[in-house]
């Protein structure tokens, strides 16, 4: 069995409130988890309005294809969302 995460610092543009922060995130995690069968949330800098800590994990029997799948993810938030990714942290057991 293959546990596999990545913590992941974004910055977001045209972010001036947290309810716009919100919007963004939400919209991330929703589709990260629908379209990559991945657990995602929001795990720091909450009170920050342009920057967001966000964490993905998943489970499985091939270490590659978590991590493709994970890169796919990260792929698609840079591709898709107004944000950059500043730092990402890979978590493996």
């Amino acid at each position: 069995m293959v546990l596999m995460g990545v913590e992941v610092t974004l910055l977001i543009f045209d972010s001036y409130s947290l309810k716009e922060k919100r919007s963004v995130i939400k919209s991330i995690l929703r589709r990260t988890e629908n379209r990559h069968h991945l657990a995602a949330a929001e795990v720091g800098d909450m009170e920050l309005h342009n920057k967001a800590v966000i964490g993905f994990g998943i489970v499985g029997n091939d270490r590659m294809l978590c991590r493709r799948r994970l890169e796919a993810a990260l792929r698609e938030i840079e591709e898709n969302y107004e944000v950059e990714i500043l730092d990402f942290n890979w978590i493996e057991a």
